[in-house]
């Protein structure tokens, strides 16, 4: 981590607000974010108070702790997909009936976990974990792990890969999505952002991982910009339209996130979906109501 401070450009009572509607964060009016709403805190600090905002929407200790290091550690990277989860805390609040995943069928190279509507960052942990424990008991050269049925985002992909990756294997980790991107201009949203991320252990010093979504920008990158009442950079989005626009709350009310590189993007996302989707046995397009990822781990 490059400092131990950080800045965090949201009103800090966002953080302990009460849930509300989901499509209420859509339809909110943006405002331009000033310096006033700057606050900087400690690294540690930030952790605290996600892991205290979590655990005030309901989740337990273990799972809101967890969720906050994610969520902490994707923020210091400069990734959106950080404390800006917290801009709504009913996208993050759990399901009713959530439960621990559980592991639905498994061989000695592969396994399918069950989430049971828990965190998907606590699936992804529980996906990444299992996979190297599958690697490190037989002799082949690859584990596959793949999971599904999460109730909230699986957050920084990066943050499992590199764990997988300090322990001297190579991650590789695919998450499908609900329908926010649109395969072409004037198009319907028929991908979610689709993910991949990778993690190469070195000899000497860190992994090296590389995260990046298929689509042109993340989910979150445009919540962030609704929340701070900035424009979306040009050519990621597209409004009801089906032209560009940088109005990010008509990217998100009748219009669609862009892929990235045009037909490129769009490849690519379509195959997320069918190795996080299909091969999980999950939800695959058209199918948005259970999100999925897929972990896969070489030595």
């Amino acid at each position: 981590f490059f400092s131990r401070k950080m800045s965090i450009a949201v009103s800090a009572r966002a953080l302990f607000r009460s849930p509300v509607p989901v499509a209420a964060l859509f339809r909110s009016p943006a405002r331009r974010v000033s310096t006033a709403d700057t606050v900087t805190v400690t690294v540690a600090e930030a952790q605290s108070k996600t892991a205290a905002a979590m655990r005030k929407i309901g989740w337990d200790a273990e799972d809101a702790a967890l969720q906050a290091e994610i969520m902490t550690a994707a923020e210091l990277c400069g990734n959106n997909q950080g404390l800006v989860k917290m801009y709504n805390p009913s996208l993050m609040a759990p399901s009713p009936g959530a439960a621990k995943p559980t592991i639905e069928r498994e061989t000695p190279t592969s396994a399918v976990v069950n989430a049971n509507q828990s965190p998907g960052m606590l699936a992804a942990v529980n996906a990444a974990d299992l996979a190297l424990q599958k690697l490190r008991s037989q002799d082949g050269p690859i584990a596959i792990v793949t999971a599904y049925n999460t109730s909230t985002s699986s957050g920084q992909l990066a943050f499992y890969c590199e764990r997988m990756a300090r322990q001297g294997a190579i991650g590789i980790a695919l998450a499908n999505s609900p329908e926010f991107v649109a395969a072409a201009p004037g198009g319907k949203p028929i991908f979610g952002t689709n993910p991949v991320a990778f993690g190469i252990p070195q000899a000497a010093g860190p992994p090296l991982t590389f995260d990046m979504a298929t689509s042109a920008i993340a989910l979150f990158g445009v919540l962030t910009s609704k929340a701070k009442g900035e424009p979306l950079p040009e050519g990621v989005a597209y409004g009801r339209d089906g032209g560009f626009t940088t109005d990010a709350s008509e990217a998100l009310e009748g219009g669609a996130i862009a892929t990235f590189g045009g037909h490129k993007g769009a490849g690519l996302s379509l195959c997320v979906e069918l190795l996080a989707g299909v091969l999980s046995g999950g939800a695959v397009v058209g199918q948005c109501e259970s999100k999925k990822l897929a972990i896969i781990v070489c030595p």
